[in-house]
């Protein structure tokens, strides 16, 4: 059974992620940190973006502390980047010490026993209990 869960945030501090995969409109954006033997980590982790509007993030990100930004933080990094957040998407924060950020839909993430080559999961496992464990959306 695959265990799913909605939560304010998504924290991953050991784990090095990279941005794995962008669709053609650039409207979605996966972030994926794979399994790591020597550190007891046995599964990949993804996080799907959806309706991307804006990016501000290094392609390989090590730790991932992943939440919604407050009112106050949203306005600043808009003024910062002159930016304009439509209401129906949020600015979600990807650090705890820097200020990167995409504006995008509410974030999916996943866990699931796949290698590094393997497709994303949610192009090809969604449903998958043999190989999705859980799954995950950030409110």
């Amino acid at each position: 059974m695959i265990r799913s869960y909605s939560a304010a945030s998504l924290d991953a501090p050991v784990r090095v992620f990279q941005i794995t995969h962008a669709s053609r409109t650039h409207t979605q954006l996966w972030l994926q940190a794979n399994a790591v033997q020597s550190k007891d980590i046995a599964y990949r982790l993804e996080v799907l973006f959806q309706n991307v509007q804006h990016v501000c993030a290094p392609f390989v990100l090590r730790g991932l502390s992943l939440r919604r930004a407050t009112h106050d933080e949203s306005n600043r990094l808009s003024k910062l980047h002159g930016l304009e957040v439509d209401p129906s998407y949020g600015l979600y924060l990807l650090s705890r010490s820097h200020d990167w950020f995409i504006v995008s839909a509410k974030p999916i993430w996943a866990e699931a026993d796949l290698d590094y080559n393997d497709k994303p999961v949610f192009w090809s496992y969604t449903g998958r209990e043999d190989i999705v464990i859980s799954m995950g959306t950030i409110e």
